[in-house]
């Protein structure tokens, strides 16, 4: 393509997204319909399903960066908003990846939704308020690090880039988010919500995950957010709330709960602090936390041991409970499952997961007893955890290394 076509055409969409823009502006704002929530009971399970208006203008603030990692999933949606982005609003996206995803070594849209979740928000303008007034924002900062999130995390890239939210939240106002959200994007969430609601009632994923964690979960309810723009992540947040995707299939969104109800999955402390932070110094897992594409997360070592334990669990009861399949629908070993996932990269998820196997539902006790049974018997062991894996039937090429499968 040459520049001038692209230029022609760059002017095209802008014109007509101005128009739109423009049209869009002369027409009253509808009131918004009563949000459409669905509660459905499933054993120790309490489902709710609701939409956010919220943690879909977080999200796609997180897709105008521009990143392939998302802009693949909407492209429509991508050119439709980008196109109308000015220079402050290009400056912002640019300071907030920066400071966020590049020094900071954050997943950019998850860890804003996370971070606001604390608030509470449920619409752009409370979004907009927390960062424009002090006492919100403070509010904010001192329940966020009081979490287990915020105590390992900080809050120092929110102060950073808080002028650039300002900015970018102020845009999707102006190019009128909200209504949109509302006429456009919350009607095929409603659908997803409601078709979601009919199948929940089988799956019971507070007691699947209690009976391999040996403990009670206290989950009163479990708050599940069907979002426009959550693809390709499933994304815990505080509470008992994880964000999903309108388009995913049942069983994905169930698996998403089922992961996500597992963070953390123990208590890390004494013996097992202990144990745990010796596995990490390991030199193929300190290969896997730097090695591997940093758009998948888990950039510290710490980060991947929580994700791995809690992954192992996952995939032990979604595969039990037939929710491992892939993009065609057809089932999913455990062992084919972490083969493709993030690049091969949760190596000891793989390696607890067959012990899980091993072990069987029969197993009793505490997940912190089952890893520190691991531990003792040698299993897992400070400088053999490539060994072990290796040993393992089910190993397979890790291509967040640059494993090649064999010919």
């Amino acid at each position: 393509m040459t520049l001038e076509s692209h230029s022609f055409r760059r002017a095209v969409a802008l014109f007509a997204a101005l128009m739109w823009t423009a049209c869009a502006g002369s027409r009253p704002v509808p009131a918004a319909p009563e949000p459409a929530v669905h509660r459905v009971d499933s054993g120790r399970t309490h489902w709710v399903l609701r939409p956010s208006e919220a943690y879909d203008a977080l999200c796609l603030l997180n897709l105008l960066r521009g990143d392939a990692f998302y802009t693949r999933f909407y492209p429509g949606e991508f050119q439709r908003f980008s196109v109308l982005l000015g220079a402050p609003e290009q400056a912002a996206l640019a300071h907030l990846t920066g400071r966020m995803a590049k020094q900071g070594g954050k997943m950019v849209g998850p860890f804003l939704t996370l971070v606001f979740s604390v608030t509470g928000a449920t619409t752009l303008d409370e979004l907009e308020t927390t960062v424009a007034d002090d006492a919100a924002w403070g509010r904010m900062r001192a329940d966020f690090l009081a979490t287990s999130y915020g105590r390992e995390d900080g809050f120092a890239e929110m102060e950073d880039v808080r002028r650039d939210l300002g900015v970018l939240l102020a845009f999707l106002k102006r190019v009128e988010f909200p209504r949109i959200w509302r006429v456009e994007y919350l009607p095929q969430v409603a659908q997803a919500i409601a078709g979601l609601a009919a199948k929940a009632a089988p799956y019971d994923v507070v007691g699947w995950d209690e009976a391999v964690l040996g403990r009670d979960l206290q989950v009163a309810a479990l708050s599940a957010h069907v979002l426009k723009f959550a693809k390709p992540h499933g994304i815990r947040v505080t509470g008992w709330n994880f964000l999903t995707d309108a388009t995913y299939p049942a069983d994905v969104t169930v698996k998403t709960a089922v992961h996500e109800l597992l963070h953390p999955p123990f208590a890390r402390e004494g013996v097992l602090e202990a144990k745990l932070s010796a596995l990490e110094a390991d030199p193929y897992f300190q290969r896997l936390v730097r090695e591997h594409d940093p758009a998948f997360g888990y950039t510290t070592a710490r980060g991947l041991t929580e994700e791995d334990c809690a992954e192992a669990i996952d995939v032990y009861v979604s595969e039990r409970e037939g929710l491992l399949r892939d993009r065609e629908g057809r089932p999913l070993t455990g062992a084919e499952f972490f083969r493709d996932h993030d690049d091969g990269l949760h190596v000891l998820a793989f390696v607890l997961y067959e012990e899980l196997k091993r072990a069987g539902p029969s197993r009793g006790g505490t997940y912190e007893a089952f890893l520190l049974g691991l531990f003792e018997r040698g299993v897992l062991e400070p400088g053999g955890l490539e060994r072990r894996f290796r040993a393992s039937p089910g190993h397979y090429p890790v291509k967040a290394l640059g494993e090649a499968a064999a010919p």
